[in-house]
């Protein structure tokens, strides 16, 4: 009687409920803003994820302390689910709204971007942790894979909405969509490549599983989960649709639902979710022939608003700055260089080649904006799980907080000085 008592008498379970309200509130709270001044943020593309981080920072530890990520149980892990099912969604999106015509026009671009362009984003990022930071080559590889991925959910802030529409073409628009969404499945590959050789060293059984359990198991059968699952939905909706069960409302869910089945299902045949949900997005697009309903508006904003912009929120509760003042010059100077240089030397080196009517104004947007974002926390977190090293959480999410801010300041410059160009 006295052990209930004391139980009962215990306020942690009532504080963590606390955190847990307030965190509901306050996600909820910038997703209604968002929503209020959705209008008025239109000319100004990645004006959403700065505010949901902004919020994070002021209501969190430092500033407000209304948010403790530090005395929250697992609060890394919760970040790290949160960042991953954001991007699935995120992922199926923007497969699922790109015209089916774009995906065979923009052939040659896409595995131009997605083999070269993210073996020089990986080099060069590497390079640059090497020489910023002095660490081992295998932690710089890692550090610099964790980065190298341009993120979906910032990059749609960037390629939506109506300055977007007025400002860019749809070939521009739509190659950032997809390049964004199937580099960040690919990263796995070489995210996880480093972690295997740091963990077993570098002898042949590290690779031997790298090409059995990242290469098979989680790329290859991830993508065929994802066809799979994202086909059987298609017919299945072609044969609602002609029995009339189905409406537009419904749609919508549908789209969300499956990428969250997706991403599930392909965790727990040990594949890459975030992956199987591209896959799965692009399957049940050309599946489909209902193009109409998945209007980019209807899809994309409804996902940015409910998914999106609480993990910015958290991450800016979240952010180490303590660590960060213990860091030195070297850690903001790489964040810098990592923005300055990564995507740049990239899009230099590939973009004379990209076809597909992309043009030189074309490969200049392409370069500069390739944001860091949530596919970069998704790593690090993943990173720091399996080696149980802070290290990449401290410098990555430096580096996605300098991108954020790097590129939503220039973005509705870039989109006007994109329009002059093209004028």
């Amino acid at each position: 009687m006295t052990a209930l008592s004391q139980t009962s008498r215990d306020p942690r379970p009532e504080t963590d409920l606390h955190q847990v309200n307030t965190a509901i509130a306050l996600a909820g709270f910038v997703v209604v803003i968002a929503g209020l001044i959705s209008d008025r943020l239109g000319s100004l593309p990645m004006a959403k994820p700065i505010i949901a981080m902004t919020m994070g920072i002021v209501a969190g530890p430092e500033v407000l302390r209304w948010l403790q990520p530090q005395d929250w149980p697992h609060s890394r892990l919760i970040l790290k689910e949160a960042a991953r099912f954001t991007l699935a969604i995120s992922v199926f999106g923007i497969a699922l709204r790109t015209p089916k015509e774009s995906y065979r026009h923009l052939l040659r671009p896409l595995g131009l971007l997605l083999t070269v362009g993210m073996l020089v984003m990986w080099l060069v990022s590497a390079g640059l942790a090497w020489l910023f930071l002095g660490i081992s080559p295998l932690m710089a590889l890692l550090l610099g894979a964790i980065v190298t991925p341009t993120d979906p959910v910032v990059a749609s802030s960037i390629v939506t909405g109506s300055a977007a529409e007025r400002s860019l073409p749809d070939r521009l628009r739509s190659t950032l969509s997809l390049e964004s969404g199937a580099n960040d499945g690919l990263a796995y590959l070489i995210v996880l490549l480093p972690i295997l050789l740091i963990s077993h060293g570098t002898s042949s059984g590290a690779f031997d599983r790298w090409l059995v359990d990242v290469l098979l198991v989680g790329v290859v059968l991830a993508v065929v989960v994802g066809l799979v699952i994202g086909y059987v939905a298609a017919v299945a909706l072609h044969h609602a649709d002609e029995l009339g069960w189905v409406g537009k409302t419904s749609l919508i869910s549908l789209s969300v639902a499956l990428s969250l089945v997706v991403v599930s299902t392909a965790k727990l045949v040990g594949s890459d979710g975030i992956l199987a949900a591209f896959a799965a997005g692009a399957a049940f697009n050309f599946g489909v022939d209902r193009g109409e309903e998945f209007e980019e508006q209807q899809v994309q904003e409804g996902i940015s608003k409910l998914f999106n912009l609480p993990v910015f929120t958290i991450f800016g509760a979240m952010l180490p700055w303590r660590e960060w003042f213990g860091l030195g010059w070297q850690v903001p100077a790489f964040a810098v260089a990592i923005v300055l240089l990564r995507r740049p030397i990239a899009l230099l080196v590939t973009g004379r080649w990209l076809g597909a009517g992309l043009v030189g104004r074309d490969a200049a947007f392409l370069g500069w904006f390739g944001p860091v974002g949530v596919a970069a926390i998704y790593y690090a977190l993943h990173a720091e799980e399996r080696l149980r090293d802070p290290a990449t959480w401290h410098v990555a999410s430096l580096v996605i907080v300098v991108s954020i801010l790097v590129h939503g300041v220039t973005s509705g410059p870039g989109l006007a000085a994109y329009r002059r160009a093209s004028a």
